[in-house]
């Protein structure tokens, strides 16, 4: 007679996973990630490439444009806990479900993360019409850069509901194991928001605010699309038929996966803030190249998102079907590819950064500004990819505690001490922000990969 473990009894007695989630199973670690990663790579190159084209149109506008809109991008980093932290605990949540064979479960969890998201993106809203001025003012923008920044702040700010159900909605797809579905989501609102931006600002000359209704209409057609889809349902995952309500039991899960990853996004927005203040001692010109310089900059670390998508909802959905050697491997093999891509798009920077700053600005002041931070940030994007892969396996396990204290010990201990050093008594100015940037990429790679190799994130009760 054979007597059975307690995990293979709990094994037999477990539904099967969801037809998609058993799909991606019997592929090898590497392909299951590329199948995954690819439309997420198209996507998020595509949205750096849309999203670049758009900041080009307000940078033709002069260094006062650039500078203003840059400055209200940084607070909308404001809004980054709330679309973040909710669809991380989101994919965290429905690919262990949809790994267990439970998509009622996971359903009920996409339901309460919309409602959530909604209500947590119209606080924001709020909060942005009454200070979105006051803001700016506390980050050091006055004058004609105030003047630009404020309304832009404002409209985007109260646009944010629909954004974040957009992700979230968009999250939970992924998280069920179809990234091709966002993926044409987002290219035809990259589409709409490129088209809408070349008129609203050249040809019905709005200026710099064209941009922000543009950006809004694609966020709200953007949160309706998806909507519908989730209720045709998708991947196996459909959010019609159940109820729409808060319950504690759901709630309590998604904080517990989604409040450490909001204090991590949180110190990520009050970290760039922070940063940028110390860029605004330094000059509009060098505002100006700083706000190019991070825009260039997506264009590694956008594609390096498709391969944490991958990771996260690969690690959830092996561990939801008690397989954590197949979760390790899945990290390591998006880690790698990531690794791969990213070095590539260093070099990049590194070879051509006068070429590619001069795509965004006339002004050779600007480039002249922004050249060395370019160089200097491209050799920190092999670690930059690292971050993402590791960091999306580490959070599709639910463990978000560990990237929390990462990132705050990074930003206050690392990188703003050390940007503060290089850029003011060491004289290296926007350079020196941006290397202190880097050698924080470094330090933060290697912290997540000891987090990964220990194996601790599988032992997370999600």
């Amino acid at each position: 007679m054979t007597i059975q473990t307690a995990d293979e009894v709990e094994l037999e007695a477990a539904p099967a996973p969801s037809a998609r989630a058993a799909q991606l199973a019997s592929m090898s670690p590497a392909r299951a990630a590329i199948d995954l990663a690819w439309p997420s790579i198209v996507e998020q190159s595509l949205t750096a490439a849309g999203t670049a084209i758009i900041f080009a149109f307000v940078g033709h506008l002069g260094a006062t444009a650039t500078a203003g809109v840059g400055a209200a991008g940084n607070f909308l980093f404001l809004m980054f806990p709330v679309w973040r932290s909710l669809a991380i605990g989101t994919i965290a949540i429905v690919s262990r479900r949809m790994g267990q064979g439970r998509p009622a479960e996971a359903a009920d969890a996409t339901r309460q993360s919309l409602l959530l998201g909604a209500i947590a993106g119209l606080a924001f809203g709020v909060f942005f019409l009454f200070f979105s001025e006051s803001l700016l003012r506390l980050l050091g923008a006055e004058g004609e850069v105030l003047a630009v920044g404020t309304p832009f702040l404002t409209v985007l700010g109260i646009a944010n509901a629909a954004a974040t159900v957009w992700l979230i909605g968009t999250s939970a797809m992924r998280a069920a194991g179809d990234t091709r579905t966002p993926m044409f989501l987002s290219i035809a609102s990259i589409v709409l928001s490129v088209v809408l931006a070349y008129l609203l600002i050249d040809v019905f000359k709005l200026g710099p605010m064209g941009s922000a209704y543009a950006q809004t209409t694609t966020w709200v057609l953007g949160m309706i699309a998806s909507l519908v889809v989730l209720w045709r349902g998708v991947a196996g995952l459909s959010i019609a038929g159940g109820p729409w309500h808060l319950t504690m039991t759901t709630i309590r899960r998604i904080f517990e996966i989604s409040l450490p990853s909001a204090g991590e996004s949180a110190t990520f927005s009050f970290g760039i803030l922070a940063l940028s203040g110390l860029v605004f001692r330094l000059g509009t010109n060098e505002v100006a190249a700083h706000q190019i310089v991070g825009q260039i900059e997506t264009f590694s670390f956008f594609p390096c998102i498709g391969f944490s998508v991958a990771a996260s909802s690969l690690v959830g959905q092996a561990l939801g079907m008690h397989e954590r050697d197949r979760a390790r491997r899945s990290g390591w093999a998006a880690a790698a590819m990531a690794l791969t891509w990213s070095v590539a798009a260093g070099a990049a920077f590194v070879l051509f950064p006068g070429v590619l700053l001069g795509f965004f600005t006339n002004s050779d002041a600007v480039v002249l500004a922004g050249v060395g931070a370019l160089a200097v940030v491209g050799l920190g994007q092999p670690a930059q990819g690292v971050i993402f892969a590791l960091g999306g396996a580490l959070r599709g396990a639910g463990d978000t505690r560990y990237p929390l204290l990462v990132s705050f010990v990074n930003w206050f201990v690392v990188r703003l001490p050390l940007a503060y050093t290089l850029a003011f008594p060491l004289g290296m100015g926007l350079t020196g922000i941006w290397l202190g940037v880097t050698v924080d990429y470094f330090v933060r790679a290697l912290l997540l990969a000891w987090r990964f190799k220990s194996g601790a994130w599988a032992r997370v009760r999600v």
